[in-house]
């Protein structure tokens, strides 16, 4: 048996504005009873301070690696490549070192076989995926959880230097307010998604046309 799990999910994929965080929580596996009492079913519903305590909870077995691919860096590369394949390369990077154990990954892609040859195509070809996995597997909620903190503390350094957004996604009245505003707008430009649909959309209204 191998002698660790790992679990790898993201944060930030669907914002306009901000980062994109994929984080990976790997642990040994005499220590799947400790990580089953303390990482909840569904990550998502939990509130700021609640991920918080759980994450330093976690902390006393799991190890916790994660990558930052800021708004920046995703409109470059998405003239390369798509989400997919950016995400998939992260979560490659991130198992690569691990040596031997077992990985499930909270799947991004529709199909299965689509992900795991972008994995393949990344030099991964051992591991799990699922969709939902946060919900199902207790080490892919810790993963879930530290992604969620680590771009929660990244959208409040931009707003210390720019502006409140909101979230930062846009089905957030606050983020396309921010969007629609000329000021405010230019403040966020360097981390604004500009290859994201919601940007799109407003180019085409014309409320960008003062530019």
């Amino acid at each position: 048996m191998f002698s660790y799990i790992a679990g790898i999910d993201e944060a930030g994929r669907g914002p306009v504005i901000g980062p994109l965080v994929v984080c990976c929580a790997f642990c040994k596996r005499e220590d799947e009873k400790l990580l089953k009492k303390a990482a909840p079913r569904d990550s998502k519903k939990l509130t700021p301070k609640k991920r918080e305590e759980l994450y330093k909870t976690l902390k006393k077995f799991c190890t916790f690696r994660w990558v930052e691919v800021s708004a920046a860096d995703l409109n470059k590369l998405m003239g390369e490549m798509s989400l997919n394949d950016i995400e998939a390369k992260v979560m490659a990077g991130l198992i690569k070192d691990l040596g031997e154990g077992d990985v499930m990954i909270d799947m991004p892609d529709r199909y299965s076989w689509t992900f795991r040859a972008r994995m393949e195509k990344y030099g991964v070809t051992k591991f799990e995926a699922e969709h939902k996995a946060d919900e199902r597997f207790p080490i892919v909620s810790a993963a879930s959880i530290c992604a969620k903190l680590v771009r929660d503390s990244k959208i409040e350094e931009i707003k210390k230097t720019t502006c409140d957004f909101g979230s930062g996604y846009p089905s957030d009245t606050k983020t396309l307010e921010a969007l629609r505003n000329k000021e405010m707008r230019k403040l966020l430009a360097p981390y604004i998604r500009t290859r994201w649909k919601t940007i799109q959309d407003l180019k085409q209204t014309k409320l960008f046309g003062d530019e």
